[in-house]
This record gives structure tokens, sequence and C-alpha cells, in this order.
């Protein structure tokens, strides 16, 4: 498995908005990719979330067999995330080589094998390799589609995500150098990176819900269902924000050294932009909500690979020669 820190061919699908006609049969890559955002998405609701929470919570009645079944089914899909994650870095890498896009091909390779030696030595010495490996491929991604004809609003969104990573594993890398050489005392700006990788987060929100409404158009029924997250942000900050900051630290990574009306503005336009996508660009739905997954800190190679993975999707695949999708026609 990629982390046990615990913590083909198919058609390519690019940017390309024509209608094809006809039907479809699974790539190995189209399944795992349509399963990796659920297992993500479930261990982090269970394993993250319930998990945590219920440690605090007398295990009494019904509630004690209810808490050993939803652990272990977080359990379980932290591990298949795991695996998942992994076996998607292989195939992308694999296509990548396939279309002749080598360096794509070769730097998600990178990554994944520095994550798996990391994995197997069981060492933390190593990772500033695998966290190494991890920007070079992020820039390998993100830069080329940055510097596209893509939409303006999609292409900021990418380079928020990516400088918002690389400011994340800048402060990894001050970590990594005062636990490795401590007396040293490293280059310092670790917090500071992480502030400004938090601002960028939540500017980042903004330009992908512009990026939805430039591609698919502005449409009420996303926009009224991304308030429930809002919503149950700030009424957990008021009904108990001690609690809430730190469940928000566990899950996403954040601080919420911001007002919160601002991360729960930032919390709509981010949902409304995985809901608008959904039906006609579903594969940028899922990139957003393994970059959820993900979180900002990005401290093991497990989320470093689902944010890997979020990036190819994100950028619809530019590097890697597109991106497979599943049976039936796809919308126009």
């Amino acid at each position: 498995m990629i982390v046990e820190e615990r913590t083909r061919d198919a058609p390519a699908v690019a940017a390309s908005s024509e209608p094809v006609a006809g039907r479809r049969l699974w790539s190995p890559l189209a399944a795992v990719l349509a399963l990796l955002p659920l297992a993500a998405l479930t261990e982090l609701f269970l394993v993250r979330t319930f998990y945590r929470v219920g440690v605090y919570i007398p295990k009494e009645g019904p509630f004690r067999t209810v808490y050993g079944a939803l652990t272990a089914i977080g359990s379980f899909a932290l591990n298949l995330s795991s695996v998942l994650v992994a076996v998607a870095l292989a195939l992308l890498a694999v296509d990548a080589y396939r279309r002749r896009s080598r360096t794509a091909a070769f730097a998600v390779a990178a990554f994944l094998a520095a994550s798996l030696v990391l994995a197997v030595e069981g060492t933390s010495d190593l990772g500033p390799t695998a966290r190494l490996a991890f920007v070079l491929a992020v820039v390998v991604v993100a830069w080329p589609f940055v510097r596209s004809e893509a939409g303006l609003w999609q292409r900021l969104a990418v380079a928020g995500v990516a400088a918002s990573a690389l400011l994340s594993s800048y402060a990894g890398f001050v970590g990594d150098a005062g636990r490795l050489v401590p007396s040293a005392g490293g280059p310092g700006g670790a917090v500071g990176s992480q502030l400004a990788a938090e601002a960028l987060v939540i500017a980042t929100a903004f330009a992908f819900l512009g990026a939805w409404v430039a591609s698919d158009r502005l449409r009420t029924g996303p926009l009224l269902l991304a308030l429930g997250p809002a919503v149950a942000l700030l009424v957990a900050w008021r009904a108990n924000g001690a609690v809430t900051g730190i469940l928000v630290l566990w899950t996403a990574g954040l601080r919420l050294y911001l007002p919160v009306w601002l991360y729960a503005v930032a919390l709509w336009a981010f949902a409304a932009a995985v809901i608008g996508w959904l039906p006609r660009r579903g594969w940028r739905s899922a990139g957003l909500a393994l970059l959820l997954v993900a979180g900002m800190l990005l401290e093991s190679t497990y989320v470093q690979g689902l944010a890997l993975v979020a990036l190819v999707l994100l950028t619809d695949g530019l590097v890697v020669g597109g991106l497979p999708h599943g049976p039936g026609p796809r919308e126009p």
C-alpha cells in the first residue's frame, strides 16, 4: 500500500466537448478513478471524523455496535483508498508513457516508487525524498495546463492548487530538516508558508466556482444545494467553535485563522462547483472530492497521492494524454 503510515488503452477525454456516440466499456483506469473518490470520502468521514469524535463518547448500548461497525468500514475504506490511489498513479504513468508523455510518466512513477519504498522501509528518514518527488510531479502535471489555452478560471484554480501544495510541501521540508538535522536549525518559515497556503485554498475555491460557471453556465440548483455544507459549518462553529476547529484541522488541515464566515462562503463556492460539474464533467467533481480528502497539510504519501491524482483530473488529463471514461455516451 502507498500508505502504511496510516495515517487500455481507452478513448481520451481531454478538454474536448464533442459528443461521442455509442457505448463504451469501463477501462481499468476509469473504474479505479470512479471508485477512488468514494473510498476516500468514506475514509474521511468514518476515520478522520467519526472515529476521532467517537473515542470521546461512552461506548454503551447500541452505540457500541454502531461504532464498531462504522470504524471497521472506515478502516477498510482507508486500506482500499490507499491501494486504489497507488493503482491509479501506476495506470496514469503507464498511459502517459504509451502516449509519449514521457516526462509526466517518469514524474508520476518516481513519486509512486518513492512512496512504496517509504512504506516498505517504514522509516520517516525517506520522507524528504518522497516529498521532493511529489513536488516535481505537481509541477510537471500543473504547469502545462496553466500555460495551455484552457479556460482562464480553470487555469487559475489549478495554479492555486499547485501553489498551495508547494507551499505546504515547503513547510514539510522545514519539518524534515529540523527532525533529521536538529543542530542546523532549518530555514524557517514553515508556519508562514502554511498560512499563505491556507489563504490560497480560500481563493482557489472561488476560482473553481468561476471555472464551473464559465464552462457549464450558472444554475441555481447547485448553488442552493451547496448552501448545506456552508450552513452546517457556521452552525457547528456557533455550537462549539473549539471542537469544530479541531475537526477542520484533522480533516482538511486548515487552522481557521481567517474569519469563519469566509471559510463558509468558500465552502459554498467549492461545493457548488463539485455539484455543478457532476452531470457533465464528473472527473472534475471527482478531482475536487479528492482535494477535499487530501487536505492542505499533505503530511503523508497517501494524501500526497490523492492530491496528485486530483490535479490530473482537474487538468483534464492534459499531460497524460487524456482521461478515460465509463460506459455510455458522454454528454456534450
